[in-house]
């Protein structure tokens, strides 16, 4: 069923942003643009857990935009691991004509990154190109596809889940298992009923949402909170850690290369711990990432050796031959399934759901380390994957487990602005940047950005977002891929605002070049966001951002009537905005520190967070003037 779902969910991702990962302010105002009159799915599991199924959808847009959108439906399939039938295709009309969708429309399509990584070239996609849709027309399919290889043998699992911002007029859906494989099913706003028939179970659900929400808020994962189904045959995650395990720790097989290569990065250093940080940042800096999410297609990396020659690979694939090198020097490390988003819960049913990426954990010096993120200091990860569930393909023990929430201190921020006005209202300074742990990772992605636009086109890019123009450059010093404990990026501007500001007229204080968020901004939730509710959770982490920004008017001139201080206070975090003014420069220093032992912000902790994150977002922007001397 989650196949059916996905390629539904590529039509609504497009069109409302809500099926593949809504973040937070994802949200629409009006109503449904597109109405599924009708989703079957009928689903039959044989003795070695193999399906094959058969879904039908029905789908009317509600305007002329939207249906031009829905007239191309797009599934994704791996044509190594299963068959994908197109049963019948057609537009159903407004007035009752039916056109059916003509052979020569429905074609194959390899993956955008195929020529970059042919030894991912089984990913395709099959594309359907409607006749003739319009508002009130209906798009209608029916497809079957039959796995021929499964991704764990002898066992099945699937989930889906039906956005709240679209109309699902019915969902009817049947799994039928043989009797020896029982399935552990888990409903969220939905029920299914079991029926033994013989020698066969057989699994029901319906679900109906005719009228759907106008507007939905959320900073975390649909998979954690919309309507949704698990279904597994595995009794737990302890067997789905065993289960990858035998399929992919043979991989991570030392062979003479590995043990060659391993040797040679490690050459005259002892310390176990540099050996180990010497390899991550080798794998990071020396092997492509390939993104390929963990479950679309096999979820059988590829051998070290194979890595190791073509120099790129996916997640699994960077794990395999990190563990190789590590194990050729004698250091023990796990591959760790995780969520590479905003997804923090797993259900009871184990399914590859929320488990889209693949870490390592390291036992000897107890840390994850993700070679994917490339920009990411040893011994630092990237803010999404800190207080995860996670489940550690090991042959036997405890799978399931949680990586650690982020430490008090290890994430920092620091932004400085110098700013002058000069006489024609232009605005010249410098900015400097400086971040550690996860901020220094996205301080990294940027510097990275920056290097690849370059330094001049990248202010000019930041200053049009502003509604500005100008010029300017950037300092990519040291680089981006140099892994050190903190990063900084210094920027030089010359800016000339939309509109001037003039004597007697009010401004916000200018910030600069920004590149990382707002003084308050992500650590306890987003603070921005328009209508988020206080009882939607939130990803939250500990950490410290500072803002120091001064500005002296043009000559001739003196500032006026500075804004009050502004000082938030709670249980988990503290923010300050305090202005000063020394001969001419005024300065605003905003600080924000957060201190949070949980990965969600949740109840009393999230109301308690809203309502402070609400003070903070109005002390931006302050409006600040001046006069003539």
């Amino acid at each position: 069923m989650r196949k059916a779902l996905v390629d539904l969910c590529f039509s609504l991702a497009v069109i409302m942003g809500t099926c593949l990962g809504t973040a937070a302010g994802q949200t629409s105002g009006s109503p449904s643009p597109i109405a599924i009159k009708l989703a079957t799915d009928e689903t039959t599991v044989d003795n070695d857990g193999l399906a094959t199924e058969t879904s039908h959808l029905e789908i009317t847009p509600s305007n002329d935009a939207v249906a031009k959108k829905v007239a191309q439906q797009a599934f994704p399939f791996s044509d190594q691991m299963e068959e994908l039938v197109i049963i019948e295709a057609y537009t159903q009309k407004s007035d009752g004509r039916k056109l059916p969708v003509d052979a020569s429309q429905i074609f194959v399509q390899a993956p955008q990154n195929v020529s970059q990584a042919p030894m991912f070239s089984d990913q395709k996609t099959k594309v359907v190109v409607f006749p003739d849709v319009a508002a009130n027309d209906t798009v209608v399919y029916t497809l079957v596809r039959h796995q021929k290889v499964a991704l764990f043998a002898g066992q099945y699992f699937d989930f889906e889940f039906y956005p709240r911002l679209t109309a699902w007029n019915e969902v009817r859906g049947t799994i039928t298992m043989p009797r020896s494989l029982p399935l552990i099913t888990e409903g969220h706003d939905l029920s299914v009923e079991r029926q033994i028939d013989g020698d066969k179970v057989i699994y029901r659900w319906h679900y109906m949402a005719p009228t759907p929400l106008t507007e939905e808020v959320a900073a975390i994962a649909p998979i954690d909170r919309e309507p949704r189904l698990f279904v597994s045959t595995f009794k737990n995650y302890d067997e789905l850690g065993r289960a990858y395990a035998a399929l992919a720790m043979p991989k991570a097989a030392v062979t003479p290369k590995v043990r060659s290569l391993a040797d040679e990065l490690t050459a005259g250093i002892n310390d176990r711990r540099a050996q180990t940080q010497k390899i991550y940042e080798w794998v990071s800096q020396h092997i492509r990432y390939v993104g390929i999410e963990l479950g679309r297609g096999g979820v059988v990396p590829h051998e070290a050796d194979t890595v190791l020659a073509n120099g790129y690979g996916d997640c699994k694939d960077h794990v395999v031959l990190f563990a190789a090198l590590l194990q050729a020097k004698g250091i023990k490390s796990e591959m760790a399934l995780i969520s590479l988003g905003n997804s923090y819960v797993l259900p009871d049913a184990p399914t590859l759901a929320q488990l889209n990426h693949v870490i390592t954990w390291l036992p000897e010096f107890k840390i994850y380390a993700d070679t994917t993120a490339a920009l990411a200091p040893f011994g630092t990860l990237p803010f999404a994957e800190y207080g995860k569930p996670v489940v550690h393909a090991i042959p036997s023990g405890t799978a399931r487990r949680l990586t650690p929430v982020l430490a008090s201190g290890n994430a920092t921020m620091s932004l400085k602005t110098v700013s002058h006005m000069t006489a024609d209202g232009r605005l010249q300074g410098e900015t400097t940047t400086t971040a550690t742990g996860p901020f220094s990772f996205l301080l990294r992605q940027v510097g990275n950005a920056i290097q690849q636009a370059g330094p001049e086109r990248a202010v000019q890019g930041l200053l049009q977002r502003g509604g500005m123009s100008g010029k300017g450059s950037f300092d990519v010093v040291p680089r981006p891929s140099d892994l050190g404990p903190s990063y900084t990026l210094t920027a030089h501007f010359d800016e000339q605002p939309g509109a001037p500001p003039t004597a007697g007229q009010g401004f916000p204080m200018p910030p600069g070049l920004r590149v990382l968020p707002y003084t308050g901004d992500l650590l306890m939730g987003p603070l921005f966001v328009r209508n988020l509710p206080a009882s939607e959770p939130t990803p939250c982490w500990s950490g410290t951002a500072v803002e120091d920004l001064s500005v002296d008017p043009p000559p001739g001139n003196h500032f006026v009537q500075l804004p009050a201080d502004v000082n938030v206070h709670t249980d988990n975090l503290t923010f300050s905005a305090h202005w000063s003014q020394a001969g001419r420069v005024v300065s605003v220093r905003r600080e924000f520190t957060s201190h949070i032992e949980q990965a969600l912000c949740s109840g009393a902790a999230r109301q308690a967070t809203s309502e402070a994150l609400a003070k903070i977002a109005a002390a931006y922007p302050m409006q600040i003037s001046f006069v003539a001397d």
